[in-house]
């Protein structure tokens, strides 16, 4: 057995490379031919399309193929035959979209290998060609996948073109982009698809690139401020302030900012931040919910510090305005009205915890009795909030704890209980069907 094994592989070795050559070449005409006959009827001749794709992705897998330019450029064009026919049926309406889109992908990949094989004027004619084709070709499907709000799917695509960009002016040739602003559209929107993608390190070299030639894009640098801020703060902080340079009248980038401070409990500057924000967006319910929070952690703090009540009811009336015009933009918003109820019930827990700091003198007890009807008129406020805050969200865990917290504080334990229950069956991952105070 061994030994005709052996004169098998000496048989072999003495055909002559020249027959491997011309075997090739003939599968790649043949291919060649299959494509010319698909792209007279695309509709009937799909069998033709499939054999060439099924010779020349034979071919590739031939050691030959790694330096044989022939081989890549027909797959490059065998794969943007199949795009382009489509494209015209999509033009001509009889078919809706592409059916195998990533074809252009394909044909991407192979004309970037054949490249750097092109040794005479006529193949770097069909390169030149094949480049041309490529990209009208990636561009189409990526428009394709953006219209279906496929964005991960259109990055691919989109970077292709960059990178074919790239290859054509490094020939000497046209470029893509016909001004510096069509190239950094390009980038910002491959940037944003990368995002989307998951391709945040690629995502994030194309947004430096559009930071470092000032791109007026707030997104560019509220993504870059967000990529950074876990990392490096004070070069997050940093692109947030290069973008308000370029977009100064941005809001996205003034939310941003909002967010921050927001993370950061910073509530002095977020009054700030804020009172800006609503001159800009004045119909944003959520902004005057926000602004509501502030003050009333403002007021939260001035209480816990003993501050002058003047501030303190300053603080109150403030939160109140923002809130109360909360409900007035959009009466079914329910965070307004929990967030009110909140303000009464945090004013009623700190005198709460003035009674149980009380001792036992005559003086103390007097003020027990004092302390105790001033909290349960606060609580007694805050309940229809709660209530309403419920009835229009009867799964929200914050709200059912404010109401449950709120029974227990004015004794009604068969309310307590039932709210209790709701926080059980939440906490087991069950959803409320129907609110408690159903309006």
């Amino acid at each position: 057995m061994k030994l005709g094994i052996l004169f098998f592989l000496s048989a072999l070795l003495l055909i002559p490379f020249d027959v491997f050559a011309q075997n090739i070449n003939r599968e790649i005409r043949q291919a060649s031919r299959e494509v010319n006959r698909y792209n007279l009827e695309p509709m009937e001749n799909k069998e033709n399309l499939l054999q060439a794709k099924e010779i020349i992705d034979g071919l590739i897998e031939l050691p030959e193929a790694r330096d044989n330019f022939s081989i890549w450029q027909t797959r490059a064009d065998v794969y943007n035959a199949s795009i382009a026919a489509e494209m015209t049926l999509i033009q001509l309406e009889q078919i809706r979209e592409y059916s195998t889109p990533e074809d252009a992908m394909i044909a991407f990949e192979a004309i970037k290998k054949a490249v750097p094989l092109a040794d005479s004027r006529g193949e770097e004619r069909d390169l030149l060609r094949s480049l041309n084709e490529t990209v009208v070709n990636l561009g189409n499907v990526a428009n394709q996948y953006i219209d279906r709000e496929e964005y991960d799917k259109a990055f691919g695509p989109l970077e292709g073109i960059y990178r074919i960009h790239h290859i054509l002016l490094d020939l000497g040739e046209d470029a893509v982009f016909d001004s510096e602003a069509d190239e950094n559209s390009h980038l910002f929107i491959t940037a944003i698809c990368g995002m989307q993608a998951g391709k945040v390190e690629k995502a994030k070299e194309y947004m430096m690139m559009l930071y470092e030639r000032e791109y007026e894009e707030a997104r560019v640098y509220v993504t870059l401020f967000n990529l950074y801020l876990d990392k490096d703060e004070e070069r997050a902080l940093e692109f947030l302030e290069a973008g308000k340079e370029v977009a100064p009248d941005d809001i996205d980038l003034l939310y941003a900012e909002i967010n921050y401070y927001i993370s950061k409990n910073d509530f002095r500057m977020l009054q700030e931040k804020l009172a800006i924000a609503v001159e800009k967006d004045p119909e944003n319910t959520a902004l005057y919910n926000v602004l509501g929070n502030v003050f009333m952690n403002l007021m939260t703090e001035a209480l816990e510090e003993d501050e002058d009540e003047e501030v303190v009811d300053q603080y109150f009336k403030t939160a109140l305005k923002y809130l109360e015009t909360a409900t007035e933009l959009d009466p079914d918003y329910y965070e307004p009205y929990y967030t009110i109820g909140s303000i009464y019930f945090n004013q009623a827990a700190i005198i709460t915890q003035r009674i149980n700091e009380l001792g036992m003198t005559r003086e103390d007890q007097k003020l027990y009795e004092e302390y105790t009807a001033e909290a349960n008129a606060l609580f007694d406020k805050a309940l229809p909030y709660f209530k309403k805050a419920e009835s229009m969200e009867p799964n929200d865990i914050n709200t059912l704890i404010a109401l449950r917290e709120t029974f227990a504080r004015l004794q009604d334990f068969e309310l307590y209980n039932e709210f209790n229950e709701r926080i059980e069956k939440i906490d087991a991952g069950e959803k409320i069907r129907e609110s408690y105070f159903n309006e």
